[in-house]
């Protein structure tokens, strides 16, 4: 495999934990649900929620499944992620 493809295959934004934390967040941005409201359902600290919003972080699996047992709508936008 040549360099170039390899790049191009490694480099592809459409995968990986970065762009699953960016979509989520994305959706929880735009359902209106604030930073306190999303650690207290959750039960988790709101320090981490904030790293979500603000700094960019990943999840965590653990955050994922969290989130996925709590809001319907993540769920559903996972499934289909993996389906596509």
């Amino acid at each position: 495999m040549s360099r170039k493809k390899l790049w191009q295959i490694c480099h592809n934004r459409k995968s990986g934990n970065s762009y699953i934390a960016e979509t989520i967040v994305k959706i929880m941005k735009d359902k209106k649900l604030t930073t306190k409201q999303i650690a207290s359902d959750l039960v988790i600290p709101t320090e981490r929620v904030r790293n979500w919003y603000y700094k960019n972080t990943c999840l965590t699996a653990w955050d994922l499944l969290l989130l996925m047992s709590e809001y319907d709508f993540i769920k559903k936008h996972v499934d289909e992620m993996f389906i596509e």
